[in-house]
């Protein structure tokens, strides 16, 4: 009544073919996520950094390299491992040293222009008038404009080494395209340079807002 079934097709050539298609797209992404979860990382401990930096900001007049000095820490945490020669790290069994050599390679970069580290400024420093000298923190009988000028709002731009393969040069060729027209020339140079030899940086950035313990007051001039 019915006739002999069809032989069963062979489509094992077809998996392949869609396994050599799908896995390595799979494995892009997961790398992908792999860095971007490293980047948000950066991005918390980054937040954390411009609190510190503020803080120190607000209790030494907004003293750049105390600001610096407090940040370079949080971040030298995640500056090792590096595929950068001129960032020495500690073995990985050694948390604090690695740490404290991040710090310090931080705080080398900053001598040398500031790439690939960190970069600490105040956003709209005020003029201070000649003579000006230090008020008492406590005071309440100061004004909006008095109020105001006791506000410390701190910048702090990190240049993060993305570090996973695959992901670090897409994802760094994504913000080129975006976002380095906005750099400053020599900047730029020195960031398309790093990566043309393997070595792919991004920009994090964020501010943090203090009130200072007294008004800022020029260091010639004595509390």
């Amino acid at each position: 009544m019915f006739g002999p079934l069809p032989a069963p097709r062979d489509e094992s050539g077809q998996v392949v073919v869609e396994a050599a298609i799908v896995l390595p797209l799979a494995l892009l992404a997961l790398l992908g996520l792999l860095q971007l979860a490293l980047v948000q990382e950066a991005r918390l401990l980054l937040e954390y950094a411009a609190h510190r930096a503020a803080r120190a900001g607000a209790l030494w007049n907004a003293d750049p390299e105390r600001m610096a000095r407090a940040a370079r820490p949080i971040l030298g945490a995640i500056v090792c491992p590096s595929r950068w020669s001129a960032l020495p790290c500690p073995p990985k069994d050694q948390p604090l040293l690695r740490a404290a050599a991040g710090a310090a390679a931080l705080r080398a970069v900053a001598a040398t222009g500031g790439f690939p580290g960190l970069e600490v400024e105040e956003v709209d420093p005020p003029r201070l008038p000649a003579g000006l000298r230090e008020l008492d923190f406590d005071r309440t009988d100061l004004d909006a404009d008095g109020r105001a000028a006791l506000l410390l709002t701190v910048r702090l731009r990190y240049w993060l080494e993305l570090k996973i393969p695959f992901a670090d040069a897409a994802i760094w060729h994504a913000w080129h395209a975006v976002g380095a027209r906005r750099l400053p020339l020599a900047r730029r140079i020195a960031v398309e340079a790093a990566a043309a030899s393997g070595h792919y940086f991004v920009p994090l950035e964020t501010t943090h807002t203090a009130r200072m313990q007294s008004n800022r007051f020029t260091p010639e001039v004595a509390p």
